[in-house]
């Protein structure tokens, strides 16, 4: 299965504290099935809401998670990978709930173009995530993280669209800054099409 190939050779380039590591690829010849050993994480999902939608961490739980996930982002986007699925849900403690890690990379992208690029020259490093615009634009992930320029420049959103690039990571970090602080995402619909059009078109309320 090329995803599963895809994941594999984009998690046996990562080593960080902040990323969950592929351990062991197994090829079962036999059932035509590939097996990936990642590190276990006792610790399980990172936990941000309680039955009544409340927050389960305190601010300060909250930014340490946070910093967490920061650190891992940044060196996943110095490797030339856009994660494009930031959630909560992919966010693993360890047993000890000292460290969170990144986990699940089925809908990664790996961008030559980022690698290349330079972040003291904002105009070159524009131009360059133009490149990764074809790949990225084709909405995958969880749609309450998606950022507005997944869903500008279409039918009903006519917007001049900006490039898509690793900034739909960032935008879902941010997202998931909101769940922890609040125990919410920050856009609520009924339809996942009605949350597309907030997410363009309203802007982020503080409880």
């Amino acid at each position: 299965d090329d995803k599963v190939k895809r994941e594999v050779a984009i998690m046996k380039r990562l080593d960080h504290p902040n990323i969950v590591r592929l351990k062991e690829v197994i090829d079962d010849v036999k059932s035509r099935k590939v097996f990936m050993v990642l590190e276990f994480m006792a610790g399980g999902q990172v936990e941000w809401q309680d039955d009544n939608k409340q927050p389960t961490m305190t601010v300060d739980e909250a930014r340490r998670t946070f910093r967490d996930v920061v650190l891992g982002l940044e060196y996943l986007h110095y490797q030339g990978i856009i994660h494009r699925d930031i959630k909560p849900a992919n966010l693993l403690w360890t047993e000890d709930h000292s460290t969170v890690k990144i986990s699940d990379f089925g809908v990664s992208h790996v961008s030559e173009a980022l690698m290349r690029c330079s972040d003291d020259d904002d105009r070159r490093d524009h131009a360059c995530h133009g490149e990764d615009d074809k790949a990225l634009r084709k909405t995958a992930g969880s749609p309450a993280f998606f950022a507005p320029e997944l869903r500008m420049g279409t039918r009903d959103s006519p917007r001049t669209r900006p490039p898509v690039g690793r900034g739909i990571d960032v935008w879902a970090l941010g997202v998931t800054l909101y769940c922890l602080l609040f125990g919410d995402t920050p856009f609520t619909a009924r339809t996942e099409y009605e949350l597309y059009n907030v997410i363009v078109r309203e802007g982020i309320r503080v409880p």
